[in-house]
Formats: C-alpha cells, sequence, structure tokens
C-alpha cells in the first residue's frame, strides 16, 4: 500500500504487476504492463529478498525507465553481491521497530546517487527549509529526531549478527518442515549464490492456512496473516482494475511464522513439531 501511496501523493498512476513464486516483482508481468506513459519500476524488496533484479534492470534500461526500490523491509540483503537499494536512483529503508534494524518509534531513511534528490530530500524532511533555515518549497515535519538515532546507532553496531541469526533460524524452518508436502517454503539462506536474504520475514504458503494458523494458536504460537481481506488492486475506490492471480492466490495460502533473534532452536523444534503434527 505504502509503494502505490506514493506514487499517487506525486500525482502518479501506480500500475501494479504481479509477483513470482519468490513473493517479489515478476519481471515477465511487468513487461505486460509498460505503455507510452510509464516513467518508472518500483520493485519491492520484500521480506529480507531482493528481486530478480537483471531483468527489472535491463527492461528498464531497454524502455529508458527510472527504477525507485522500496527496500523499507530488506536493509542488507544482496542480489548479486549488491545491496538492496543500490539499483536504482533511490530507495527507501524503514527502522520501524518490527524491522530488521528497529528504531523505538517510526524512522526510515532514503539513499540515492542522486544530488539533486539528496538535496531535495533534505529540504522536504524539514518543512521545506535550507541549510540557512530559508523555506524553499513545501515539505513536511519528517525528520529522524536524535533518540531514535542513537538507539539505531547501538543496533546498528550488530547488525551481521543479528543477520546470521535469522539465516541460521530460516534454515533451521526449512529443515524441519521440507518434507510436508501441504506446505511451500521459501528458498533457503543457500539455496542460491544469486541471493543473500536476511528474513525480514518468514513467509511460508500453506493449505489449510487459516486451520493451521488456528492450530498454533491453540498451542501458544503468534502467527500473522499480514496480507488478508483483500489486496491493494482490488479495492474499487482505488480504481486499480488489474487481474493479479498469483498475488490473490497468495491472499489465501500465506502465512508468516515467528522469526526474531530471540528465538531458540528449541522454540523452532516446538513450532515445527506443532505444524507437522497438524498436517499428520
Amino acid at each position: 500500500m505504502a509503494t502505490a501511496e506514493a506514487i499517487v501523493n506525486n500525482n502518479g498512476i501506480p500500475v501494479p504487476a504481479d509477483i513470482a513464486s519468490d513473493h517479489t516483482i515478476d519481471p515477465n508481468d511487468i513487461m505486460k504492463r509498460i505503455t507510452k506513459k510509464t516513467k518508472f519500476i518500483m520493485p519491492v524488496q520484500l521480506n529480507g529478498r531482493t528481486s530478480n533484479m537483471d531483468p527489472i534492470m535491463k527492461i528498464a534500461n531497454e524502455y529508458n525507465l527510472t527504477i525507485i526500490e522500496d527496500s523499507a523491509q530488506s536493509l542488507g540483503a544482496k542480489y548479486k553481491g549488491k545491496f538492496a537499494g543500490t539499483f536504482g536512483r533511490a530507495s527507501s529503508f524503514s527502522f520501524y521497530p518490527a524491522k530488521i534494524l528497529g528504531a523505538f518509534g517510526d524512522a526510515g531513511i532514503i539513499i540515492t546517487n542522486d544530488d539533486d534528490i539528496a538535496q531535495k530530500s533534505r529540504f522536504l524532511k524539514d518543512h521545506g527549509r535550507n541549510e540557512k533555515n530559508e523555506v524553499v518549497l513545501w515539505g513536511m515535519n519528517s525528520r529522524l529526531d536524535n533518540l531514535q538515532a542513537a538507539i539505531l546507532k547501538f543496533q546498528f553496531s550488530f547488525f551481521n549478527i543479528t543477520i546470521n541469526r535469522r539465516r541460521a533460524i530460516a534454515e533451521l524452518y526449512n529443515n524441519n518442515l521440507k518434507n510436508i508436502p501441504q506446505l511451500t517454503l521459501p528458498p533457503g539462506p543457500d539455496s542460491s549464490t544469486d541471493y543473500f536474504d536476511v528474513f525480514q520475514n518468514y513467509e511460508i504458503e500453506a493449505e489449510n492456512r487459516d486451520g493451521l494458523k488456528s492450530h498454533l494458536a491453540d498451542c501458544g504460537i503468534g502467527t500473522l496473516i499480514q496480507w488478508s481481506g483483500k489486496a491493494v488492486h482490488q479495492f474499487e475506490q482505488l480504481g486499480l482494475k488489474v487481474s493479479l492471480p498469483f498475488t490473490e492466490k497468495m491472499f489465501t495460502r500465506c502465512l508468516m511464522l515467528p522469526m526474531h533473534v530471540y528465538l531458540s532452536d528449541d522454540d523452532i523444534y516446538y513450532i515445527t513439531e506443532k505444524i507437522i503434527k497438524f498436517y499428520e
């Protein structure tokens, strides 16, 4: 939703594309959506994984399109050795408390290789004021306060430890659940040399998803259906008249299992044992 809102708030028209099997944007579907009016491609680097960026970059170059990344969930993720957020003209990251690198309140950053965007972003975040405290454009109140900055600086000191633990948890989940035919698991940490995933979330596809969620709740295990109800493109009020069949299918199947650095190996064994029991 946030990605589309950013487009609308800048007088653009968002055109959603379907997702691939790893739940990132599908380059093949991007091709189907391009028209003479298309200006940007905005891949969402989701769940701690980058999109398949080589074909996306190829499309952007072929049609002279600018890439702007939504990397809110993928700080530290890489594609072929290159960090999420460094493929396009600019990218945004979120430091909301639930993110891999989280503050104690709302926070985020923009990174860019464009000096004009960098300067304008600095003005926009502080009511449109420049270094001389002159108002040069309409802005907003979006400064990162000192407390959040201090917390993030401390959290960043063990960021690699956080990522490594999340990857180890994902590997343990995959090893324990790989023989359940009713589940589709995310790619494992070492499943491809092209991707370095940081596992902001551990999201599975599950048959009888709602039943599994209820069963795990009865076992004292909290799970999350992050995408429920309607997909953004299905809300009539927004006027996004497209068909995204794989996205719509995932709305009935996706379930996020617990994923944070305070989970022990015993916690993972308990969770996976209860999932296995449900499908027996």
